[in-house]
């Protein structure tokens, strides 16, 4: 189940840009939520999609957006085209008293010219509802 919703996950967050704002969600696990992992870095797979582990707890895909959409950032926040913008997810667990806390970010990375890269936070609240809906069937309870 884990690893049908996060295809539409990824669909979902790719369709276009959203209002900025905090893009974060968070769960509470009983045990290390290694089923979460493992279905994440199995449906981060595809000529689009990169998966990458940032540390032992923390893991993220990027995925390139669909041509119109991946303009309107470079032309909304300055970007470059030799580095595109892509969609990332991210999920952090930190051991929190006897459980772990599991926490998002869903953001486009927008490379610059000079400088870092600018996050821009992406909110949606179908996708938020199906974060939470994957939380749940990794044995996760969504906190607010």
């Amino acid at each position: 189940m884990i690893a049908r919703i996060l295809p539409l996950i990824l669909a979902l967050a790719a369709c276009a840009p959203q209002d900025m704002g905090n893009s974060s969600g968070k769960a509470r696990f009983s045990e290390y939520p290694q089923p979460l992992f493992d279905a994440f870095r199995d449906s981060c797979t595809g000529p689009a999609r990169a998966f990458r582990s940032t540390g032992p707890n923390t893991a993220e895909c990027r995925e390139l957006m669909p041509p119109r959409v991946t303009a309107a950032f470079i032309l909304e926040y300055t970007g470059i085209t030799e580095d595109l913008p892509r969609l990332v997810i991210r999920f952090r667990a930190e051991q929190d008293t006897g459980s772990y806390l599991v926490s998002n970010d869903v953001f486009v990375n927008v490379p610059q010219r000079s400088g870092g890269p600018r996050q821009v936070p992406f909110v949606d609240p179908q996708l938020r509802r199906q974060l939470d809906v994957l939380y749940r069937n990794a044995g996760g309870v969504p906190e607010l």
